[in-house]
């Protein structure tokens, strides 16, 4: 498995990935099987902005796992912080190709991303019915704060996160 930072070249594999994540609930996909470079150009408009964004976001760069031609995950790094951040989503977010999960690819784009990536301590969060993101994150050094309830997402359970 390899990382690589969103960027056009990925157009031809991003549509596959997108329609399989879509079909298995993550709508952030929605859409996108149809138009999947102006995806990525978003995306990196995206990483290269300086003020935060609508609804609390922040700008983000993403990150992909591609094994044998295929992407089997993302994982999207959060920069700067606010409330929402803090409490509720996170400086990381990720997911995984549903054919993919139960094969490490998490684990694998989170410890990179902490490696990597991430230079001061950062937040992950994970809903409190996704028990295999808890496993993820306390494996990959995740250090449990306590969990934060809001009406959006529910009771979401907090990590901090350091490099190693």
């Amino acid at each position: 498995m390899e990382v690589v930072e969103a960027n056009p070249d990925l157009a031809p594999i991003l549509a596959n990935y997108a329609k399989e994540c879509l079909e298995a609930g993550i709508p952030r996909y929605s859409g996108v099987d149809q138009n999947p470079k102006a995806y990525l150009l978003g995306l990196i408009e995206r990483s290269k902005a300086t003020a935060e964004l609508t609804n609390g976001y922040l700008p983000s760069t993403t990150y992909y796992c591609l094994a044998n031609s295929k992407i089997l995950g993302a994982i999207r790094v959060r920069k700067g912080t606010n409330a929402k951040v803090e409490n509720v989503i996170g400086h990381i977010g990720y997911e995984t190709r549903p054919s993919a999960r139960g094969k490490g690819v998490a684990s694998f784009l989170l410890a990179w991303v902490r490696d990597h990536v991430v230079t001061d301590a950062v937040i992950v969060t994970c809903s409190m019915d996704n028990p295999a993101s808890q496993k993820v994150i306390e494996n990959c050094g995740g250090e449990y704060l306590g969990n934060y309830v809001t009406d959006s997402e529910g009771t979401v359970r907090r990590y901090r996160l350091a490099r190693r």
